[in-house]
């Protein structure tokens, strides 16, 4: 029986935090776990990004100078300034439009947590008197007396853009709000948009989103993919990623960027929501067409001499007079790579047709010698082979990585014999299907899902391994009393993962499998080393740094939603693709943790330690990696060349790694924690200045 004061604490508990099933990735086990209620609508405030844009200083400070062109400009003209702003986050435009001298101001925000945030925002900052903040969505709003605009606005200004510039519904957004809320002479901020295309020739590229043969030392092919996988039309989906950190010596530009889709804001034409572009050149370069590089940019003001760029560095307006550092960095809006259905050799010269599609939401192009006998099929990809829904972009791109590949051959080469049973345990794991080519009695693959099992059947199928059976849980193995595997192989990779440390799953899968092997079984990889390095990002800090201040407004109220949503929210280390964002080591790379795989952990494991930091560089950031050890080849997912205190750090390419972010101060030691509970699952990662 509960006592009065425990019942109040329950009734408490229970009005905090809830039960609900979670996958653990590590364990591969649906958890309950106690949940704050609220997580859901904490996490989407972690996640929102809009720290990362109000960190965009020349954003900002574009976006005030084209409002003050257009107050200006309504003043000249006798009339009021009446601003609409929509989305407005924290407020930051509204503020700006507010003491630059607009008349009035209307804010509208959809997303309810940041609307009561700009409300506080918008009084600590002296302006609850001119902005009136609703919470509603644009199309929602009315018109009119007593309704949320008493009269139409002549001056809208909004950020809705996505890397893709129309994948948040921008459109329809402006398209409404001239029909609705707009008069008819008035001034949109930006004024318009560009969308450019650059036509480029790179194998590391073309990595992404086309699987390649699988070939041994001598140059013997041993796995071949299958022609459904190489002739798919692959993915419309685009892949946003950092062009600038892309290595320029590996793109070959058939066609230099041009301009080719062209968006009006301004209302002065009709909005198209579905159109397709033609643009005839000529081929600069001979070389293969690979994919399109897309950025956008945006024309502020009515004169168009306000102009915002996402160009990548070698395109960028400032790139010819600045340094690459000087050049503007964005998270919240990247450049995007979309891929061909079907690569082609082009001599310099050569006419080409570039063909640039758009729906209301999203973006696709399309490259043909000769329009009349262009393949529709190809205008917009669907993925019909089920390789490019199963796996990321930068799993295909891990799947052909030569390095890699060339290790697990000789791994194989050195263990595959007539008596060897195999079992591949890892997803998408093609590479190991050679064992069956190199003479192994039987393989078996465990898949679970069904849209990845029908992709390994058709690489078993093409290349005839009549040695080879999917399973598709290990209890069918078990079911089955299979007793003489006597070779387990993986990478680890598998689909669930997220951090680095989420394919020790491996060893929960290998401990179920304890009956099916041979006293003598050689199981690989061996080892799984935890390591870290303490690092200075360049700009990726930014995605989770306060504001304090942002162009001379407070934002105490906004940083504090952001880091109590995070604390609740968000795990203290997050996966990234460090290849995109610079670092320099401030540490040599120190190991925290060796997990003994062929003695499986059973309990907890601890380790603690210290980073001791020698320069005066300021730290923001941890970097976390694995090292996955092979009978003595090591596969990495961490840095590609050895690091060097007070240099950049080269990252692998094809893997994501743990990070802890922490804002920039000057640290010497930086002291850590590290547990693996074995039992629960659970891998947790402390650091304390």
């Amino acid at each position: 029986m509960l006592f009065r004061k425990d019942l109040f604490f329950a009734k408490k508990y229970r009005a905090m935090s809830v039960f609900i099933q979670k996958l653990n990735p590590i364990t591969g086990i649906n958890d309950w776990i106690v949940q704050n209620e609220d997580y859901d609508y904490h996490q989407e405030v972690a996640r929102a990004s809009f720290a990362d844009m109000l960190h965009d200083t020349e954003r900002n400070q574009l976006y005030e100078k084209a409002l003050i062109a257009a107050i200006d400009k309504m003043h000249l003209k006798g009339k009021k300034a009446n601003v609409l702003d929509i989305g407005t986050g924290t407020g930051l435009l509204s503020m700006m439009a507010a003491r630059n001298g607009a008349d009035s101001i209307v804010a509208c925000e959809a997303f309810k947590p940041m609307s009561e945030c700009a409300k506080k925002i918008i009084k600590l900052n002296g302006y609850e008197d001119k902005i009136k903040v609703i919470h509603k969505r644009s199309t929602e709003l009315t018109v009119g007396k007593d309704c949320d605009l008493t009269e139409r606005c002549n001056i809208l200004v909004t950020e809705v853009f996505d890397t893709e510039l129309i994948g948040e519904g921008a459109l329809s957004t402006f398209s409404h709000a001239h029909k609705t809320l707009l008069e008819e002479d008035c001034i949109v901020v930006p004024e318009s948009a560009t969308i450019f295309a650059q036509v480029i020739e790179c194998p590391l590229v073309q990595d992404w989103n086309k699987c390649k043969d699988i070939f041994d030392e001598d140059g013997k092919l041993l796995i071949a993919v299958p022609k459904n996988i190489t002739y798919c039309a692959g993915s419309s989906a685009v892949h946003d990623i950092q062009l600038s950190q892309m290595p320029t010596e590996s793109i070959n530009t058939i066609v230099s960027p041009i301009p080719v889709l062209r968006f009006d804001w301004s209302g002065r034409t009709p909005f198209v929501y579905e159109r397709s572009t033609i643009n005839s050149v000529k081929a600069e370069a001979s070389g293969k067409v690979h994919a399109i590089f897309m950025w956008w940019e945006l024309q502020m003001d009515t004169e168009n001499k306000i102009i915002l760029s996402c160009a990548p560095k070698w395109a960028h307006p400032l790139g010819k007079t600045n340094t690459e550092s000087e050049i503007p960095w964005r998270d919240h809006w990247m450049q995007a790579v979309y891929y061909l259905a079907k690569d082609f050799t082009v001599e310099k010269g050569e006419e080409l047709n570039l063909i640039s599609c758009h729906d209301e939401y999203s973006l696709w192009f399309n490259i043909s010698k000769d329009l009349k006998i262009i393949d529709m099929h190809y205008l917009n990809p669907i993925c019909e082979c089920g390789l490019h829904i199963s796996f990321s972009r930068t799993r295909i791109g891990q799947i052909n990585d030569n390095k890699r590949n060339k290790k697990y051959i000789s791994l194989l080469q050195k263990h595959v014999s007539s008596e060897s049973t195999v079992l591949i345990l890892s997803d998408g794991f093609f590479t190991a299907l050679a064992a069956a080519k190199m003479g192994a009695k039987k393989v078996y693959v465990i898949e679970t899902s069904s849209i990845c099992s029908r992709v390994l059947q058709d690489y078993i199928n093409y290349n005839k391994l009549e040695n080879v059976t999917i399973i598709r849980t290990i209890n069918q193995l078990v079911k089955d009393n299979v007793q003489d595997i006597n070779l387990v192989i993986s990478e680890p990779y598998f689909t669930s993962s997220i951090l680095p440390w989420d394919s020790l799953l491996f060893i929960y899968l290998l401990k179920g499998l304890q009956t099916c092997l041979t006293s003598d079984a050689k199981v690989f990889p061996q080892k799984a080393i935890v390591k870290a390095v303490c690092v200075q990002f360049k700009d990726l800090h930014k995605i989770r740094s306060p504001l304090v201040n942002c162009e001379g407004f407070l934002m105490d109220h906004f940083d504090k939603l952001i880091e109590e949503s995070s604390d609740i929210s968000d795990d203290n280390v997050e996966a990234q693709p460090l290849w995109e964002y610079p670092c320099v080591a401030l540490t040599n790379e120190q190991e925290i943790s060796m997990l003994d795989i062929l003695n499986n952990p059973t309990t907890l494991q601890e380790s603690s330690g210290c980073f001791q930091i020698s320069s005066d560089l300021e730290c923001n950031g941890i970097a976390i990696w694995i090292d996955w050890v092979h009978d003595g080849s090591v596969i990495s997912t961490g840095p590609t060349e050895p690091i060097v205190v007070g240099e950049k750090i080269e990252w692998d390419i094809h893997t994501r790694q743990g990070v802890c972010l922490f804002p920039n101060t000057l640290k010497k030691a930086i002291n850590y924690d590290f547990k693996f509970d074995f039992i629960s699952g659970n891998i947790l990662f402390k650091y304390k200045f």
